[in-house]
Formats: C-alpha cells, sequence, structure tokens
C-alpha cells in the first residue's frame, strides 16, 4: 500500500449511523435482513421444523440482536474505535468486518438450537454461516457508509474561504481573559490540548503543528472553567487540569479516578473520581 492511499483511507471520516445509535441500528439491520431473506430468499437458508420459513427467520434475527447490540458497545469501548473525533475510512470498514464476523460465530452456534445438528459440526458450515452472515449484515452497514461516501473525496477539492467562512472561524474561537490588562487570549480549540494551574497564573498548552507551544494567563483555574463552559469537552478533570476531551488517546484507570494521555504531549493527566462520571457522559457524546 502506498503513501497515497493510506492516507486516503485514514483521513476523518463520519462514524457510520449504525455505530453512533447502537439501539436504532440494530434494529435497522435485523429489519433489513429480514426483509431481504423474505423477499429473496438466499440459499442455504431454509425453514426449521415445525416453523415455517419466516418465522425460522424471525427467530433467528431476534436472537442475533442482543449481541448484535452488545457487540457493538463492547467494540466501541477498544482504543482504536472509541473516538468519533479520530474516525476513519479504515475503521469504518475494519469495525464492520470484525463485527460481522463475531456475529458470523454466534449464528453458526445458534444454528444448533434451531436445526438439525446431524453433519453440522464441519468446517464448511461454519464458514458458510460466517459468510452469509458477513455479506448480509454488512449490506445495511453500507448503506449508511456509501451515503458519507463524499467526504472521502471532499480534501481532494481545495475552496478559497469567503468571509462567511472566516468569521465562522473567528466566531468559534475561544476567548479568555485574564486579571492583566492586555494579558487576553484567543485560540482555536482544535488546537488546545490542555490548562494546568500554577499559582497564579493558568498555563496553556496546545499543539501547534508537531510542537507544544505555552501561554500563561494570570487568573484562577476556577475562573477559566466558568469561561470554557460552553464548550462541553474542554473539561475541568481535576483542581488543577483542564483537559481538551477530543484530544484523548488513552486511558487508564477505574472508578476511582482516570489517567489520560494526549495527542502529541507526553504528561499524563488526571481525572479525580469526582469527575469521572462527568467525564464519562462526555465521552459517550463525542
Amino acid at each position: 500500500m502506498n503513501f497515497r492511499t493510506f492516507n486516503w483511507l485514514n483521513q476523518k471520516f463520519p462514524q457510520n449511523y449504525i455505530l453512533r445509535k447502537p439501539l436504532i441500528g440494530t434494529l435497522i439491520v435485523a429489519v433489513f435482513c429480514y426483509l431481504f431473506t423474505i423477499l429473496y430468499k438466499p440459499r442455504h437458508t431454509n425453514s426449521s421444523d415445525p416453523f415455517s420459513y419466516e418465522l425460522t427467520m424471525a427467530i433467528y434475527l431476534l436472537a442475533l440482536m442482543p449481541p448484535l447490540y452488545f457487540t457493538i458497545r463492547m467494540l466501541k469501548l477498544l482504543p482504536n474505535f472509541k473516538y468519533k473525533s479520530n474516525w476513519s475510512f479504515f475503521k469504518e470498514i475494519a469495525f464492520a468486518f470484525i463485527l460481522f464476523l463475531i456475529l458470523g460465530v454466534w449464528n453458526y452456534f445458534f444454528g444448533f438450537v434451531m436445526e438439525n445438528t446431524e453433519g453440522r459440526w464441519n468446517i464448511y458450515t461454519f464458514l458458510d454461516s460466517v459468510r452469509s452472515t458477513l455479506i448480509l449484515g454488512t449490506l445495511p452497514y453500507l448503506l449508511f457508509t456509501i451515503q458519507n461516501s463524499r467526504y472521502l473525496f471532499a480534501g481532494r477539492y481545495e475552496t478559497k474561504p469567503d468571509e462567511d467562512d472566516r468569521q465562522k472561524k473567528k466566531s468559534e474561537s475561544v476567548h479568555i481573559n485574564s486579571k492583566l490588562k492586555k494579558g487576553d487570549i484567543s485560540f482555536d480549540p482544535e488546537s488546545f490540548l490542555y490548562a494546568e494551574s500554577n499559582g497564579n497564573y493558568v498555563a496553556f498548552y496546545f499543539l501547534i503543528g508537531n510542537h507544544i507551544e505555552k501561554e500563561m494567563v494570570r487568573n484562577s483555574i476556577g475562573d477559566i472553567e466558568k469561561q470554557l463552559s460552553e464548550t462541553p469537552y474542554l473539561m475541568r478533570t481535576h483542581r488543577a487540569f483542564i483537559v481538551n476531551l477530543k484530544k484523548v488517546n488513552q486511558k487508564k484507570g477505574n472508578s476511582s479516578g482516570y489517567r489520560l494521555k494526549l495527542v502529541g504531549a507526553d504528561a499524563e493527566l488526571p481525572v479525580s473520581r469526582q469527575h469521572v462520571a462527568m467525564y464519562d457522559k462526555i465521552e459517550q457524546d463525542l
């Protein structure tokens, strides 16, 4: 794979609707697969005595819904699939493959409950069950991926920003008031990593290109928190720290507290016990 292809596959891409809304997504997949099997009757899909074909397919799909929902939720806890903010086309496809591969294995073993087990315990039946689940399950998933496919090519076109774009960019910047005259700062929240209380000052850290820049503002961390309250992902995680949760790429710990690693930063930043619940809520919405 050449460098250009690698960058193309790893550019930012909207996360599939089925993954963003697992409960609704599970219903969409189940309804789509049921209608597809009823209308087209793919080969190797048969009724199971004493049930009719329609009832057999309904039972299979009802049994598939809980593991589908919980597998989505579990896979989204993995570091590579955790954050929507760094989702890519490669992750979109990899998630679907892993998800429906796991469900194919589940489907194979559930067949021992629904069908005659004689002659079923062999590699060919197993591979056929996995293949059928992969193909059928990815169809509704790919419909949402195709809907977002225009974003894969958006980066190929460069347009000169107009006045509205510049005004929007300006309005999105964050302004911080200082206790000193001419000590105020403004910044793009996308470049902000974290802020740390330092005596009568607060140190702001920004990722600019490949290096970190620091700015000092004379103010309290509590007042800075109030000024950032309209940007929920810039969260106070500790009495001395405010962190850009969109920049978190690793989290360690439990309900007693977390340690966070940020993109481009070496330091581990704390999430204290009293902030864990709020952190989890905001992280889920990202």
